[in-house]
């Protein structure tokens, strides 16, 4: 028979969320909110949750520290790199951030070619948008914590 403290113990025990950062422009806020709901309908049971300003950050708010605090706490990065977000400078930020975070970093591209991609993303394998399916599959994975 269990002692009541470890019965306590699990009781209280919660599952970690997998935080997803989505960057983008805000020309392309349509498809990062598609993007965002998917994420969070499809990854329910691996607990992910996104990040996205216009969702997450409230009137009254600091928008650069809600960024900072939440490009910390994320487990993964995706910027939505589009001829709009390119050279934004705030998607540049975030993407510094990301970089300087050691966050996992997946560019989600839509109509940009692999010679316009910013340099510190080259190193990074990117994904059309129209294989966003592909990109989910992997999430899924990574969030459950093991590798396809």
């Amino acid at each position: 028979m269990e002692s009541k403290k470890s019965i306590v113990a699990k009781k209280t025990k919660t599952k970690k969320n997998y935080l997803v950062f989505i960057s983008h422009s805000v020309e392309d806020r349509w498809m990062a909110r598609q993007m965002a709901n998917l994420l969070e309908v499809k990854g329910r049971g691996q607990g992910i949750k996104t990040f996205l300003d216009e969702k997450n950050i409230e009137g009254g708010q600091s928008i650069p520290e809600e960024i900072k605090k939440n490009l910390k706490a994320c487990d993964e990065f995706i910027v939505l790199l589009s001829q709009d977000s390119i050279n934004r400078q705030w998607v540049l930020i975030e993407i510094g951030g990301a970089w300087s975070h050691d966050k996992h970093i997946v560019a989600i591209t839509d109509k940009v070619t692999p010679d316009a991609i910013p340099k510190v993303l080259t190193q990074y394998k990117a994904m059309d948008l129209n294989n966003f399916d592909d990109y989910l599959e992997e999430l899924l994975q990574r969030a459950k914590g093991t590798k396809k």
